[in-house]
């Protein structure tokens, strides 16, 4: 039946894709996904011309939708939406007001009920309006931009990515209304970094546990470490069954297109601060001043263990894997195994740690701030440095990322315990 409808539809191009798209919105079973992509792909230049398209139509079916739910009222969603889904939406707008239109375009709940809920229990227009823009463009040109980059190639990964895509694209619209909610909170009048700096003081307060401060970074740490490692597991396992050569082409070729002298000197001084004799002369460094300082022993301790440990997990990780480097005309010679990139698991392990060691005990913002932020980007060129080299491909440097992650957040859940234990013993 399915297919039926989108092959009829279908031979009219765009304009099957509009009346799609926004029937959908209010009434129709079928989502505009399965014109757009077919469409797309079969013209991969028009692509975001297509998702504009299926955009403004899905919108303007929503502003119906919203009409239908403000003059039938609630007998219309009893009607035809069960009352499991009734009671789902109702809990998500008691959550996020309005915005909870947003967040449908990435649920598996159809779009429709949550545009006639919307009129149902009289939601403001403007955040409607701004909502169903913001959800469902986010979901369409997401999809228009994949198509446009990987051209006929889309379809397969669109088929086994669309949805860890959207849900992504879902967390980071959650991320910004959160971020929206507590701005806007009612606190005390002032400069910017005094109302900053209460506004981070307020939510410290309300998040700490019963254990204090350490409870707050026992809980962020847990969840650190266990997406890290959720993340790991996942690429681990696609590079088993060799399901990652589409997305590690698309990235290497970006960047090796990138190649220039100038570019390549760069890069070659850059995956040198991931080597580890350069490793080994920092952290001697580091060990050198946190031992002078008595109470910052432990610290010194946690720093080896963090370089090492990042370095030993990662041998580990290369003998259980055994990937073969990348034959891409690397401009470097390296040997060994190559998932996960060893440089970048133990660069975000070592820097990190050394980030997460001056945000503690440097009190100037401004240090802390421009230190943090330069090490978090050496991390990152670190890793775009083993891809632009040719030594490592992509999802190496992802495993080496989330490996090192992994890592991180266990040593620094570490540490934490430790100066717990000497504050209240």
């Amino acid at each position: 039946m399915l297919m039926n409808i989108t092959s009829y539809f279908l031979q009219y191009g765009a304009l099957g894709l509009f009346l799609v798209s926004f029937a959908e919105s209010s009434f129709f079973p079928v989502p505009p996904d399965v014109l757009l992509i077919p469409l797309a792909i079969k013209n991969p230049s028009s692509a975001l011309l297509l998702a504009l398209i299926t955009t403004v139509a899905s919108v303007a079916g929503a502003v119906f939708g919203y009409f239908i739910g403000w003059r039938a009222g609630r007998p219309v969603l009893d009607r035809f939406v069960s009352g499991a889904r009734i009671h789902k939406v109702e809990e998500m707008f008691g959550k996020y007001g309005g915005w909870a239109v947003a967040i449908s375009a990435f649920t598996p709940i159809p779009f429709k009920v949550f545009t006639i809920a919307s009129g149902v229990f009289k939601v403001n227009k403007t955040t409607f309006l701004l909502a169903s823009l913001l959800g469902r463009g986010a979901r369409f040109f997401l999809e228009g931009l994949i198509i446009m980059l990987l051209g006929r190639e889309a379809e397969h990964f669109l088929n086994r990515y669309l949805g860890v895509g959207t849900l992504v694209v879902a967390a980071v619209v959650l991320f910004v209304y959160l971020l929206y909610k507590f701005w806007h909170r009612g606190i005390p009048g002032g400069d910017t970094v005094t109302v900053v700096k209460r506004k981070v003081e307020l939510w410290i307060e309300e998040k700490q546990r019963p254990l204090g401060e350490f409870g707050t970074y026992l809980v962020a740490g847990s969840i650190l470490a266990a997406t890290a490692l959720l993340i790991f597991a996942d690429l681990a396992e696609d590079m088993m069954f060799n399901e990652l050569k589409m997305f590690d082409t698309v990235v290497t070729d970006f960047f090796t297109g990138l190649r220039s002298p100038a570019l390549t000197t760069a890069m070659k001084v850059i995956t040198g601060f991931g080597s580890a004799g350069v490793l080994a002369i920092i952290a001697l460094v580091a060990v050198f001043f946190l031992f002078r300082r008595k109470k910052h022993y432990w610290d010194a301790v946690m720093v080896v263990i963090a370089l090492l440990g990042g370095w030993l997990l990662n041998e580990v990780l290369k003998m259980i894997f055994h990937r073969p480097r990348p034959n891409l005309n690397p401009l470097i010679e390296v040997g060994g195994y190559s998932f996960p990139s060893g440089h970048t698991m133990t660069g975000i392990a070592f820097y990190g740690f050394l980030a997460y060691l001056i945000w503690l005990n440097y009190r100037p913002s401004r240090v802390r701030w421009a230190a943090v932020t330069c090490l978090t980007v050496l991390i990152i060129l670190i890793g775009i440095s083993r891809i632009y080299l040719g030594v490592h491909y992509p999802s190496d440097v992802l495993a080496g990322w989330a490996g090192g992650g992994f890592w991180l957040a266990g040593c620094i859940l570490a540490s934490q315990t430790i100066r717990y234990k000497k504050h209240y013993h």
